[in-house]
């Protein structure tokens, strides 16, 4: 759906402002997760125009590509880093889900076992997601390009260890892992960094898995 159920900006480094906007899957919006202010004219204009799964997720594409980088409320950045605004949540509290990374800034949000490995083979959107992730920080999934592209390792790079993916966690889950990350990028973003191009991921992908090898370590 090409309307999102969750957008909010935030304020990156150098007082940049960037926009995250979440978008639901069919399933995720006939699920009890959603609020029922979702449904609005253009949402129920939107279905009506559903054909084929194909063509409609080309036109979601097309959509949300030419959709502006900047909020539509409010004014610029400035502010100190990760300091978030939820400018539409129509997500219920503490929600169980699966998020697709389709570019910096643009997410497919699904129910918990929706997008997962073997039903993105038969996707209509199998080439544009980059990677899944639950709610619990666990990384289900990244594309061979991605896994392969230089810098990924990087909290600045789009990808599972992106800082977006864990402004989304905090701000829809309240996770301990997302609340640790944001709080390191803000105050220890060093640190962070150079123990994440230090991490091989033999132990699985995401910030859950490095925090929990550390924990090990630091208990021997």
């Amino acid at each position: 759906m090409s309307v999102p159920v969750f957008h909010l900006a935030y304020t990156a480094e150098g007082g940049e402002l960037k926009r995250i906007s979440v978008y639901p899957t069919l399933q995720f919006l006939y699920s009890h997760h959603i609020d029922p202010s979702y449904i609005t004219p253009d949402v129920k204009n939107l279905l009506g125009t559903y054909s084929d799964p194909d063509s409609f997720c080309e036109r979601f594409m097309e959509t949300v590509a030419n959709k502006p980088k900047a909020p539509e409320q409010g004014g610029g950045g400035g502010g100190r880093p990760l300091d978030v605004r939820v400018l539409v949540n129509h997500v219920k509290q503490s929600p169980q889900y699966t998020v697709a990374g389709l570019s910096e800034g643009v997410y497919l949000m699904g129910m918990k076992d929706q997008l997962n490995i073997h039903d993105l083979a038969f996707h209509p959107l199998q080439a544009q997601v980059k990677y899944i992730a639950d709610e619990m920080g666990f990384v289900l999934y990244e594309a061979a390009e991605a896994a392969a592209a230089a810098g990924r390792l990087s909290l600045d790079c789009f990808g599972p260890y992106f800082i977006e993916q864990y402004i989304l966690m905090e701000v829809l889950s309240k996770q301990e892992v997302a609340q640790n990350v944001m709080e390191y990028y803000v105050n220890q973003k060093g640190k962070l960094q150079a123990a994440l191009e230090a991490y091989n991921e033999n132990q699985g992908k995401g910030f859950i898995c490095w925090r929990f090898i550390n924990e090990r370590r630091a208990q021997r």
